[in-house]
């Protein structure tokens, strides 16, 4: 597999630079197919981090090729192998990963947990303590919804406004924001995985189908309110990771069927509607948007504009900042949570002197790798790809082993859909490097460990007794 990236990837290099766009772009866009694909066959797994990495970042980089907007300039020798190290070391990341595991080991432990979890179906259980243990999960999933609820309500009294009520202000939802209780605002996002998973442990319990609605009420009436199409889009990818590592089985045999396909137009219509009325109230009308994407060809639609100046306009930033830079900065960019969360950066100021190079104020999405480069160069690009891969193997492996096992604490699916979703949009932020991600991914790894799982309903179960 890597003999065709090395090849697709220098033919289509090639072909950009002998200013054929159009057929660097095709190849390169193949090329995250074909790894796409390939990575399915050989793993078997419909959600994997290589394969989402490719899809996204290698794919991405292909969109970004076509160059169809005039802030577009030409990418230097150095932003192609930029991009060609950074799949080379997810690569390598998660095949050292796999290396060290016994792989037939790995499957028989599957075939094993699925083997225990069908006998132990016909064990006569508790009923007492499994009432406690649901109730437990019920009581959890209020928790969530006050304390974001309550979260938002402070900073609407502290800012003094709620976004979707202000007039002709594009920026709205970025000044909407008080330091920590924002992250916790925002965690309405994930409300819905904790619903969908218990229902995946308990899906005859009508109780487990009713939070599953009232949580996608939430989202949608949180996400307009506070203009957030990032979220929503978040709440919604997370969602059908979660959904894809359940039924992945089922989802191979029927997601051709009748059913399915209408399920998922009207999904798409309602996603659509929503982003529509959200990017609406952003006041994002199309002559705004138009003015800013500045596109050779003023007549293409804005529904195509959009996606692709989102994809490729974070690759133009790289291109940018690897010409531009003249020191690099020493981990300050990846370890500004860092900086933010133990208040470092109010006390010593000199840990932010690192300017973003971006093209256009506006458009100010980087690329994961960003950060990784700004800091270390090309060394930074490799190390960090490929820790990134490998964590995240070891993520998708544990998933994959737990998944079955319905009496336990799964919440740890949601943290590998959140990863997840980080390499399918690869292409667009600098995920590991934000803030908002480092206290996500606490909170979820907290929340998945079985000891704070087990305390929470020990607490709960001995209030009922």
């Amino acid at each position: 597999m890597l003999v065709v990236y090395i090849i697709s990837y220098l033919l289509s290099t090639v072909f950009y630079y002998l200013k054929y766009n159009y057929i660097a772009s095709a190849i390169m866009i193949s090329l995250a197919i074909f790894l796409y694909l390939k990575e399915i066959k050989h793993t078997g797994r419909i959600i994997n981090v290589r394969e989402l990495f490719a899809l996204g970042f290698i794919g991405g980089f292909g969109v970004s090729l076509l160059k169809l907007s005039k802030l577009a300039n030409e990418y230097s020798i150095m932003t192609f192998i930029v991009v060609f190290i950074s799949y080379f070391a997810v690569y390598l990341g998660t095949f050292y990963k796999c290396k060290n595991d016994n792989e037939k080991e790995l499957k028989g432990k599957v075939i094993a947990v699925k083997n225990y979890n069908a006998n132990k179906n016909n064990i006569v259980k508790d009923l007492d303590l499994q009432d406690k243990k649901i109730l437990a999960e019920d009581i959890f999933m209020i928790i969530l919804f006050v304390i974001t609820f309550i979260s938002f309500m402070i900073e609407v009294m502290i800012l003094k406004f709620i976004p979707v009520f202000t007039v002709d202000t594009p920026h709205a939802y970025s000044t909407f924001h008080v330091f920590i209780i924002h992250y916790i605002t925002t965690f309405y996002s994930f409300i819905p995985c904790f619903a969908l998973i218990n229902y995946f442990k308990n899906p005859n319990r009508h109780m487990n189908k009713i939070w599953i609605v009232l949580s996608y009420v939430y989202v949608i009436i949180m996400a307009i309110l506070m203009v957030s199409r990032s979220r929503l889009i978040l709440c919604i990818v997370l969602s059908i990771f979660v959904i894809i590592i359940y039924k992945q089985n089922d989802l191979k045999n029927s997601i051709i069927s009748k059913k399915n396909i209408l399920m998922i137009l009207l999904l798409s219509f309602l996603v659509l509607v929503l982003y529509v009325i959200i990017t609406v109230n952003r006041a994002h009308n199309i002559e705004y948007l138009n003015g800013i994407f500045e596109m050779k060809d003023k007549n293409m639609p804005i529904f195509i504009t959009q996606p692709y100046m989102y994809i490729a306009q974070n690759f133009e930033n790289l291109n940018y900042m690897i010409n531009n830079i003249f020191r690099f900065t020493f981990g300050r960019r990846v370890l500004y949570p860092l900086f933010t969360l133990t208040f470092i950066k109010k006390f010593f100021p000199l840990v932010l002197d690192a300017p973003t190079y971006i093209i256009k104020e506006e458009l100010s999405t980087l690329t994961i790798v960003y950060d990784f480069y700004y800091d270390f160069g090309l060394v930074g690009v490799f190390v960090f790809c490929f820790l990134i891969a490998y964590v995240g193997k070891i993520l998708e492996d544990r998933v994959y082993l737990i998944v079955y096992e319905k009496e336990k604490n799964n919440y740890i699916v949601i943290l590998y859909s959140l990863y997840c979703y980080f390499m399918i949009f690869s292409f667009f932020q600098t995920y590991f490097s934000l803030t908002d991600t480092w206290v996500y991914m606490i909170i979820l790894l907290l929340l998945s460990q079985n000891r704070l799982y087990i305390l929470f309903q020990r607490f709960n179960c001995s209030k009922k007794s």
